[in-house]
């Protein structure tokens, strides 16, 4: 197949029946150097709740990554519903953490991939392959979706270099342009979508956020609440695309890519998945 590159957004009412993204959520946004970087990863289609735990081997790669270092996360385990991942905050300076997990594979008929396509939001992907011809007709054989999942998120070790620009290479990725950390209500944060190397050029993406607290990780109502007013963002043609912090709490950045796979790779079209979590302090 072409490599044809179609966004699709991740509408809110579809997923709460098919699909759960997968993020990164710190116990703390901030730790003192010498301390410890513990993060929840949680799959769901509310945030940042979870409704099952990712098994540590579905993990392709977990790394810590700050200005000056790379490393991988070694402390993995499961919580309840959760993901459990630890780090030693040893460097002082910001931290980037980011999960790749392995892509699965589903195989359907081509009248279940075009309802796939419309419940995960993304009817102007399937308008548009059908018009150049790379959908399978109605009633031929069946296909192979593969998808796969990618979650980011920021973490402060007291003071020292910024690193929210480092580009952690997963297949689709939230890089920020500015600093996330020093975000206050009111500020614009502005983010490149970067899919297979190449900057996604009008690619549609939600953006919301819940209100910080202990509970916020177990409030469904609240989620649920906070999910109606996400709002829908357009990249632009260096797939950049600007959000506006209305509110303090823990914020997400969300988008899902369908696009035809390699032949020869084992599937028919791939699903991209990508996640940038952080939080935003009352003034």
């Amino acid at each position: 197949m072409a490599a044809t590159v179609v966004v699709a957004l991740f509408v809110g009412s579809a997923t709460l029946l098919t699909a759960h993204d997968f993020w990164l959520v710190p116990d703390a946004f901030a730790v003192t150097p010498g301390g410890r970087i513990e993060l929840r990863g949680q799959t769901s289609s509310l945030f940042p709740s979870s409704l099952s735990a990712v098994t540590p081997d579905r993990i392709v790669s977990a790394r810590v990554v700050s200005a000056n270092s790379a490393v991988s996360v070694r402390d993995v385990s499961v919580q309840g519903q959760s993901l459990r991942l630890a780090h030693a905050a040893t460097t002082a300076g910001q931290h980037l953490i980011g999960v790749q997990l392995a892509p699965r594979t589903v195989r359907e008929s081509p009248a279940s991939f075009r309802r796939y396509l419309d419940l995960e939001g993304a009817p102007e992907a399937r308008q548009r392959y059908e018009r150049e011809g790379l959908l399978p007709p109605i009633g031929g054989d069946s296909i192979v979706r593969r998808y796969a999942k990618y979650a980011k998120t920021v973490v402060e070790v007291g003071d020292g270099p910024r690193a929210f620009q480092r580009p952690l290479d997963h297949p689709l990725e939230f890089v920020p342009l500015s600093d996330p950390s020093a975000l206050r209500v009111g500020d614009t944060l502005r983010v490149r979508l970067v899919l297979l190397g190449k900057p996604a050029a009008s690619a549609y993406l939600h953006a919301g956020s819940v209100p910080s607290g202990p509970s916020a990780r177990t409030d469904t109502a609240a989620a649920r609440r906070a999910a109606a007013r996400d709002v829908k963002l357009e990249t632009d043609a260096s797939g950049v695309a600007t959000v506006v912090v209305t509110q303090s709490g823990f914020w997400n950045i969300r988008t899902l890519q369908i696009v035809p796979a390699d032949k020869g790779s084992g599937a028919d079209w791939d699903v991209h998945w990508a996640t940038l979590v952080f939080s935003v302090p009352r003034r």
